[in-house]
């Protein structure tokens, strides 16, 4: 297995294709090889790619890009038998054993609803879609309800309760994203497997979350596998849309802890990397600062539009954190409620997505690097009205401005299939998508 055909999860915005050219335009500002800091890391494609020819230090502020980097540039040397054993071990947890009791209710109502669905009538399953997750739940209301869902849930939650599991990390994933994104028994195990994780050797501890991220990301009930928001089931005019039950039992019936004994397979046979790698979470500017002398090259590939990647990752962040986050509120017809992504209260917001920041935030990162002396490749990616991407915050032209006001080489060349041609001053609109990649080149 090759690290540059490695993808963790579902990413936006991934250059796991552009990985030969992004490797030949590094290798010319910095012909010596050394350390590279790559900046916004998300899932380390690139770090982890070029990381078995150079020393290679990921930088993010998101904690599951952390923890996904670790994971790919340090793969632990686990055999066979030791995935299989671990994975039996978590099937066999106290943690997962008190889950499937306390949500059993919840459990069978879901198998009910989607088996009802299977026969023709999909109401129940529709209102469970619907449903907020446990965690924000007018809890009082649900108890006074009579109908089958409330019942369930009314139970479920009395459970929880009694067991002490209701504000315990060990039902975080249950509570936050149970019955949203996942199905509750789904839930459940990656509530164990994240226990688990927790508690094991820090030499392991990353790559077991990380085969945890891998498995929501496979796992996840949505429209194209992002966290987004969940699965709506009904288009506009209200109607119950067509093959919404295929993907139910598609997604929902998946056996988590297998995927996960999968998941850990692949990254145990992740390839041994060059030198000492590092991945930290980290503020990019921070990074240079702190680290900066420690670096040769730097690769940056910041985000370009107004959507927050943050908003697509938030599920992952939570399942590294386990910290029960504050659930954001957003007024719907007048009235305040817990939004129906269920996005963290303090998800990041980057400077590079809000068009009045992110020409200082380009600025900043410009000079920060230059400060240290080190040579910059950065990405960006073109835009076309109409093919589904949002426009970008900046043009390439105006990052090139910023970029020519700290260095004094800048070039720029297009990414055209296994080829990379130099752009000159004429082409440098990229009014559409005729380069699927662009690359940026400041020389010391």
């Amino acid at each position: 297995m090759q690290n540059s055909a490695f993808r963790p999860i579902y990413y936006l915005g991934c250059k796991t294709n552009f990985t030969p050219a992004i490797r030949s335009a590094i290798d010319e500002v910095d012909p010596s090889g050394g350390r590279l800091a790559d900046l916004f890391a998300g899932t380390g494609a690139i770090g982890a790619a070029l990381a078995t020819a150079r020393e290679v230090t990921t930088v993010d502020v998101q904690e599951y890009s952390r923890v996904l980097c670790s994971a790919v540039l340090s793969p632990p040397e686990l055999t066979v038998s030791q995935i299989d054993e671990l994975v039996s071990q978590i099937g066999r947890t106290r943690v997962l054993q008190e889950l499937s009791s306390c949500l059993q209710p919840l459990v069978d109502y879901e198998h009910a609803c989607i088996n009802d669905a299977v026969a023709g009538d999909s109401a129940a399953l529709v209102e469970l879609l619907e449903s907020p997750p446990l965690a924000v739940l007018p809890y009082g209301e649900v108890r006074q309800s009579s109908s089958p869902l409330a019942e369930a849930t009314s139970k479920a939650i009395d459970n929880l309760v009694s067991s002490k599991l209701w504000q315990s990390p060990d039902s975080m994933m249950t509570r936050q994203f149970g019955g949203v994104y996942f199905s509750f028994r789904q839930a459940a195990v990656l509530d164990a497997i994240l226990s688990a994780a927790s508690q094991a050797p820090n030499t392991i501890r990353d790559v077991l979350k990380a085969a945890a991220l891998s498995t929501a990301s496979q796992i996840v009930n949505t429209v194209g596998k992002q966290f987004a928001q969940p699965l709506r089931p009904r288009n506009k005019a209200g109607h119950v849309k067509g093959g919404l039950v295929r993907v139910v039992r598609r997604d929902r019936l998946i056996d988590a802890l297998a995927i996960y004994g999968d998941w850990l397979a692949r990254y145990a046979e992740m390839p041994r990397v060059h030198g000492t790698p590092r991945a930290v979470r980290e503020d990019y500017l921070v990074a240079l600062a702190e680290q900066g002398a420690s670096f040769s090259v730097v690769y940056a590939d910041p985000p370009y539009t107004r959507d927050h990647y943050s908003r697509f990752y938030h599920v992952l962040e939570t399942m590294c954190l386990r910290d029960d986050p504050p659930i954001s509120l957003v007024r719907k017809r007048g009235v305040l409620g817990a939004s129906r992504g269920v996005y963290r209260e303090d998800r990041h917001q980057s400077p590079f997505c809000i068009r009045s920041t992110a020409p200082t935030a380009f600025d900043a990162l410009f000079k920060a690097a230059r400060n240290r002396d080190l040579p910059i490749v950065l990405s960006y990616s073109p835009h076309e009205s109409g093919d589904g991407t949002h426009p970008r915050v900046v043009s390439m032209r105006q990052i090139i401005e910023i970029a020519r006001n700290t260095y004094s080489r800048v070039e720029v060349c297009a990414i055209e299939g296994s080829t990379h041609n130099k752009l000159n001053s004429g082409e440098l609109e990229l009014k559409t998508r005729a380069h699927a990649e662009v690359l940026l080149k400041c020389f010391r």
